[in-house]
């Protein structure tokens, strides 16, 4: 896996001169360290980036490789989920995400979806919410220029195509909207990657309650509730549970 080595000095600058910590150095160090097959220095100098609150594709992305070069998959697969939020068209993030994934032990066979809704999912997570708030102000500003001209060419030939035009404007704009609405709601919903071995799923958030089922490393399930320690947990199979939160990482 290929990490990425260009970075903005700008941003490193930037960052440096917030958190008093040479942001560049331990990127580069951890670059260089990955390079050399030490994986494990790479990830110590990733993960003093990472403390640093800092948030970055590149910086989730090269310590997702790094974790996959150690065999910590769970980590590795957290690592590029959190990548994929920043990032969700990369081609990079999303090849080593799906890789990592076929060496989970955990697998569901579920039913394919329809074409369409297969379609509608790839396509609600295909912008970012930077991205559609953009386009949501481009749209905006293209629909107020588009009132303004189709006033000042009314009853032309020109002022009927631009009406057409504000029109055609305004519905992606409620689309749009639409779509950053559903966009924010679903970067709302926190999901778990397991981070350890194995663990157990229990019927309720108390020590020593029944075990429903148990999980492996990697695997991921959406959180439905949380108590001080626990987590409940719905997995792709729509199986429900506890677990406790030092087992798993969230993104």
């Amino acid at each position: 896996m290929r990490i990425f080595l260009l970075w903005s000095s700008f941003l490193f600058m930037m960052v440096t001169s917030v958190f008093a910590v040479d942001v560049g150095g331990l990127m580069a160090q951890g670059n260089s360290h990955y390079e050399n097959g030490e994986f494990e220095s790479a990830i110590v100098s990733y993960e003093k980036v990472l403390a640093t609150d800092m948030v970055s594709t590149a910086l989730h992305y090269n310590l997702g490789c790094a974790y996959f070069s150690e065999k910590e998959y769970g980590k590795a697969i957290l690592q590029f989920e959190k990548a994929r939020q920043l990032s969700p068209r990369d081609p990079d993030v999303m090849h080593n995400l799906e890789y990592s994934k076929l060496f989970l032990k955990d697998r569901f066979e579920l039913p394919e979806p329809m074409p369409f809704i297969a379609w509608f999912k790839t396509l609600r997570k295909s912008l970012s919410l930077a991205e559609l708030k953009f386009l949501e102000e481009i749209l905006f500003s293209l629909l107020i220029l588009g009132i303004i001209l189709s006033r000042l060419a009314r009853g032309n030939y020109l002022g009927r195509v631009i009406v057409s035009a504000t029109i055609v404007t305004g519905i992606l704009l409620l689309v749009v909207g639409g779509w950053l609405i559903d966009r924010s709601i679903s970067l709302n919903e926190k999901h778990a990657i397991l981070l350890v071995d194995e663990a157990k799923v229990t019927s309720a958030p108390i020590p020593g309650s029944s075990t429903l089922f148990v999980i492996h490393e990697g695997t991921s399930a959406k959180i439905l509730d949380a108590t001080d320690a626990w987590y409940e947990l719905r997995l792709e199979d729509g199986k429900t549970g506890w677990i406790i939160h030092e087992a798993v990482g969230l993104y």
